[in-house]
């Protein structure tokens, strides 16, 4: 199992849900986040005393190993822009995974079902 976590622009969140759900991949976990990287936040009259963060969406997805290609390539699609901004995608190996409610461990369908206000999954990506 493979953890695609990935930084992106707020106002990209739509398109990377519709991205997710036309490869097939309908179980994720998406949160309203607040970051700076290289874009370096807020500058000139849109800066805000002590407030250099820009509003960003975060991402987590827990997907197969055989699913990882497709997933990250279809995020991108969503969001590459080529401007500074466009976000940052983490792959982070996962070993394993429990559901509480029934100790059951091992396969992505123990991945957790809830984090936060939002659900999360595994994803299944259909065959092309």
């Amino acid at each position: 199992m493979v953890e695609l976590m990935a930084i992106v622009r707020r106002d990209r969140a739509i398109a990377t849900k519709a991205e997710l759900a036309r490869i097939g991949c309908a179980g994720y976990s998406w949160f309203p986040v607040l970051g700076r990287g290289r874009q370096r936040g807020l500058q000139g009259d849109q800066a805000l005393p002590g407030f250099s963060f820009l509003p960003k969406a975060l991402f987590i997805v827990i997907v197969e190993k055989a699913q990882t290609d497709e997933t990250i390539e279809a995020i991108i699609r969503a969001n590459q822009t080529g401007e500074f901004g466009d976000g940052k995608l983490f792959v982070l190996e996962t070993r394993e995974a429990y559901r509480v409610s029934t100790g059951e461990a091992g396969s992505p369908s123990a991945a957790p079902t809830v984090v936060g206000a939002r659900s999360v999954a595994t994803c299944e990506v259909k065959e092309s």
